[in-house]
């Protein structure tokens, strides 16, 4: 489990059955229904008291203090989903966020975003164990230092050197010698790791490519869709990549598809990574080759 991978499971998983979904109109009908039922149980024990029948005009005094009172409810049960969301790892932010990763022995690092604090409190969880796995030596490359984007650690065969790819947030990407060193420093001290540890920290090694698209449209799609293609597949590539990660067909074409296109298809070469490389698109180009249902 990397932290790309971790944070796209969160993404994709269903909504929190404790987050209700509002409906202020849904609130009011409820009111409404309820006052319109207890009043004609009054009439029945009182048939001089007149029909209630002026409910559904918003005209109504008293459907207005109804609206009224939904609205107020309506901002309570908002509240209520916000603290919810507060404790929850995928909906948290700002100081919340502090909070609940201090849970897990993780604090913020000074300038270190939302996201990025959130990814590595989830690897922290999964690198629990002071020996291992991979993902207790990315956990203690990200905390080294705010500028580590993505770590990625791996051996070679049998080799019991653990190799650390390190992917920064600066300079390209490429990481320099006072941030690997940094990285070294934090893996090799005593506390975190077990005593025959031996590490080689190295800059992830970044291969760019140029993406190129067959692309058809729908029949009553505008030609100009093409010109968003390139910043949606960029967009996507820049948010879930990470060292290690394929460019695949399969990948670029999913991201291709925005609305108004029927079909998408990469002309251009699949690019498969080491461990310790990184693949960046440089451009995407789509090449308009027809319409169809």
């Amino acid at each position: 489990m990397t932290d790309g991978v971790t944070l796209a499971t969160l993404r994709g998983l269903p909504p929190a059955q404790a987050i209700e979904e509002l409906d202020h109109a849904a609130i009011v009908d409820q009111m409404v229904a309820s006052y319109a039922a207890r009043w004609e149980q009054l009439r029945e024990i009182d048939p001089e008291l007149p029909p209630m029948d002026t409910l559904q005009l918003r005209s109504d005094t008293t459907r207005k203090a109804f609206e009224e009172v939904a609205f107020r409810e309506t901002l309570l049960r908002a509240r209520i989903n916000d603290a919810v969301r507060s404790n929850l790892l995928f909906y948290t932010g700002g100081t919340d966020a502090d909070h609940l990763a201090i849970f897990y022995d993780v604090f913020r690092m000074g300038g270190e975003l939302d996201e990025a604090l959130k990814s590595r409190t989830i690897l922290a969880i999964a690198g629990r164990s002071t020996g291992g796995p991979k993902e207790r030596y990315e956990a203690i490359a990200r905390a080294a230092d705010v500028r580590v984007r993505h770590a990625h650690a791996y051996r070679v065969g049998r080799d019991p050197t653990v190799h650390v790819a390190i992917w920064s947030t600066d300079n390209d990407g490429m990481a320099d010698a006072a941030l690997i060193a940094k990285v070294r420093a934090a893996l090799e001290t005593p506390a975190h790791g077990v005593i025959n540890d031996i590490f080689n920290v190295r800059a992830a090694v970044f291969t760019a490519v140029d993406v190129t698209l067959d692309v058809w449209l729908l029949p009553d799609a505008m030609e100009s869709i093409l010109d968003a293609i390139p910043d949606a597949v960029m967009s996507a590539w820049s948010a879930e990549t990470s060292m290690g990660f394929d460019l695949l067909a399969e990948w670029v074409q999913a991201r291709a598809m925005i609305a108004g296109v029927r079909r998408a298809r990469m002309t251009s070469a699949e690019v498969y990574a080491q461990d310790y490389e990184a693949v960046t698109i440089r451009s995407v180009t789509p090449v308009m080759r027809g319409r169809a249902f």
